[in-house]
C-alpha cells in the first residue's frame, strides 16, 4: 500500500506582484562590488465590513547583489516584477530637533527575480534572473 500523505492548511501563501517605483538604481559597495537598490510597490485590497473596497499600499527597499544585479539593472520604471529573498533590518539612527531616536529598517536582499512585465527595449533576452 501506498503511504498517506495527509492535506495540510498551511499552504504557502502566494505571492503578490510588485511594481517599482523609479528606475533601478545602480550602486558600489565599499569593496567596489556593483550592487542594485530597486522601490517595489505591492498593493492589498479587501472589503470592509461596509461592503466597500480599501486598498493599501506598502513600499519595500530590495537589493540585488552580484549576478542578480545585472538583471536587476534593466527594471524599469512602472514594470511589475516578483521576487524571492531574505528580510534584514538595519538599525539607523535619525535626529530630530536636538533628539536622537533609534530605529530599525526592513530590507529585501533578493535571491532570486522575474520581470512580469514587457520591457520597452527589446535588447534584453532575460525575463528572469537568479542569484547564483
Amino acid at each position: 500500500m501506498g503511504k498517506h500523505v495527509p492535506q495540510t492548511a498551511d499552504k504557502p501563501k502566494e505571492t503578490e506582484p510588485g511594481r517599482l517605483g523609479q528606475n533601478a538604481e545602480a550602486k558600489t559597495a565599499q569593496n567596489n562590488r556593483e550592487y542594485v537598490v530597486l522601490n517595489i510597490a505591492t498593493q492589498e485590497s479587501w472589503k470592509n465590513d461596509k461592503d466597500d473596497y480599501e486598498t493599501r499600499t506598502e513600499w519595500h527597499r530590495v537589493f540585488a547583489w552580484r549576478n542578480l544585479s545585472k538583471f536587476a539593472k534593466t527594471l524599469q520604471k512602472g514594470q511589475l516584477i516578483t521576487l524571492e529573498g531574505t528580510l534584514r533590518y538595519r538599525e539607523v539612527e535619525d535626529e530630530v530637533e536636538g533628539t536622537t531616536f533609534k530605529h530599525r529598517i526592513a530590507e529585501i536582499h533578493a535571491t532570486s527575480m522575474k520581470r512580469l512585465s514587457k520591457i520597452e527595449a527589446a535588447d534584453d533576452p532575460a525575463d528572469g534572473a537568479g542569484d547564483e
